[in-house]
């Protein structure tokens, strides 16, 4: 019987200290035949051309995975100029510095970008319409990678949740053990992506895209990413609370009633067929999702 040897696969994950680049150190050990360097802001600042280029030189990966990002959206709105070095003016440094080498780069985007309302799923073919500094930050980032000629991959993504970091899930939680109730808006409608499911379709995509020749062209595009199913904010920060066993009571309110610097999307409910058919991926439904992440929190106690 004739036997193949695979190649190991180096892979470079910046931004490593956040929800999701924690949840690649954490499915790091299950792929044996990957190799991975894990960089934080500290060892690796994506705005600084000179430092990512010797640690380009020095690491010589196969795939660079960057999950750093300015994520504070609100903040955006006042602090301009931090929130485009990130997740703008670092796409070009980014990308400059891949020129001429043989990396491929896997970028993540946001719901953000669309801001728009069509009744069904969006597709990532849809005509973007950010609003707002952090919105516009990201397409902008986007364009960049696009335009560069580098071979990348770039997933937009919404409503993250994880046991690492700060989320939505873990804010209710924290608030469920200290209030009698809380407010949530009820006419914003997604699905969570839980950061570790993200992050194993991610390096499942990898593996194909390192082995499986007729899916190397897949890899140049962009792709929605969330779990499955449709809620709102309310329902499921009811659901945390009915999950956790928690007396908090959730009321919900409109949009309107709970003003933010930034606009929020009302409606980041992602299709998810263009990733799931070219990569035979399975996403499980949001519910599953928060029941592992809120286990994993669980068992962190």
């Amino acid at each position: 019987m004739e036997t193949y040897t695979l190649k190991k696969t180096k892979i470079v994950v910046l931004g490593a200290n956040g929800q999701l680049g924690q949840e690649f150190r954490h499915l790091a050990s299950s792929y044996e035949y990957f190799t991975f360097e894990f960089y934080d802001r500290k060892d690796a600042d994506i705005t600084d051309k000179v430092a990512l280029n010797l640690l380009m030189d020095g690491s010589n990966p196969d795939f660079l995975i960057n999950c750093a990002a300015y994520t504070t959206v609100d903040k955006a709105e006042t602090d301009r100029d931090s929130c485009y070095a990130v997740n703008t003016d670092a796409c070009s440094v980014i990308t400059e510095v891949l020129t001429g080498r043989k990396v491929r780069l896997i970028h993540f985007s946001s719901d953000y970008v669309y801001h728009q309302y069509l009744g069904f799923p969006i597709r990532e073919t849809d005509e973007p319409n950010p609003q707002g500094v952090y919105a516009q930050s990201k397409l902008e980032g986007e364009k960049i990678i696009r335009t560069s000629q580098i071979p990348a991959l770039i997933i937009r993504t919404s409503w993250v949740i994880s046991s690492f970091g700060h989320n939505f899930l873990k804010t209710m939680l924290r608030l469920g053990n200290e209030k009698p109730s809380l407010q949530v808006i009820n006419d914003q409608y997604g699905a969570p992506t839980y950061a570790r499911h993200l992050a194993q379709a991610v390096l499942d995509i990898i593996l194909i895209t390192a082995t499986d020749e007729k899916k190397v062209n897949y890899f140049n595009d962009t792709y929605n990413f969330a779990n499955e199913g449709i809620i709102t904010w309310y329902d499921l920060a009811d659901r945390i609370m009915k999950e956790a066993g928690l007396k908090c009571i959730i009321h919900p309110i409109t949009t309107a009633d709970y003003p933010t610097l930034a606009k929020r999307p009302h409606w980041s409910v992602l299709s998810k067929h263009k990733i799931k058919e070219r990569y035979e991926l399975e996403i499980p439904h949001w519910y599953v999702a928060l029941k592992e992440c809120m286990d994993e929190i669980k068992n962190k106690e």
